[in-house]
């Protein structure tokens, strides 16, 4: 078994061959590395935050908790096992989305709330749609902005995760 660290979450899984995604984040292979190729202290250290990149860290925090504690209230209200799975699954993506950003910004820890979500299957896809197609709205416009090249491509990795996101949602009604 060969381990690999993912260089956006800082998550290490070991396995015969290099993942195609990251099993905690769900970025693409190209963002996971050998472990001896990462260290894992410096993927959160960045110098000199600017202001802008704070704040939509910040921003991005907020939503990936909001997104993480809805998708966990449908997962639990859905009346389909494979949406429970789909809706389950996201919701970790979204907590370790959370827990990166945590780290970036610092903070020992984030609640997630208990948001609310419908009792009907189809309402909670066209929400979860919504929510997908805002932040990657969002991460779009952050990669933009960001100055630090670590940020940028870390809300690149994502945007491409989210993209992924709205397929499995295309795909599960």
């Amino acid at each position: 078994m060969i381990p690999f660290r993912c260089t956006i979450c800082g998550e290490v899984t070991a396995s015969e061959e290099k993942p195609s995604d990251c099993p905690f984040c769900g970025v693409k292979a190209k963002y996971i590395r050998k472990i001896n190729e990462v260290d894992g202290k410096e993927i959160f250290e960045i110098k000199n935050l600017t202001d802008e990149s704070l704040k939509n860290l910040m921003t991005a925090l907020n939503l990936e908790i909001s997104d993480a504690s809805f998708y966990k209230c449908s997962s639990e209200k859905s009346n389909s096992e494979h949406l429970r799975a789909i809706f389950k699954r996201l919701a970790k993506i979204k907590r370790e989305h959370a827990d990166v950003m945590r780290k970036f910004l610092g903070l020992d820890s984030v609640d997630f709330n208990g948001e609310e979500c419908y009792k009907l299957d189809m309402q909670n896809l066209q929400e979860a749609r919504d929510r997908e197609e805002k932040i990657i709205k969002f991460y779009k416009k952050a990669m933009a902005e960001a100055r630090e090249a670590k940020i940028s491509s870390f809300f690149k990795a994502l945007i491409e995760v989210e993209d992924g996101h709205m397929e499995i949602l295309d795909n599960a009604a």
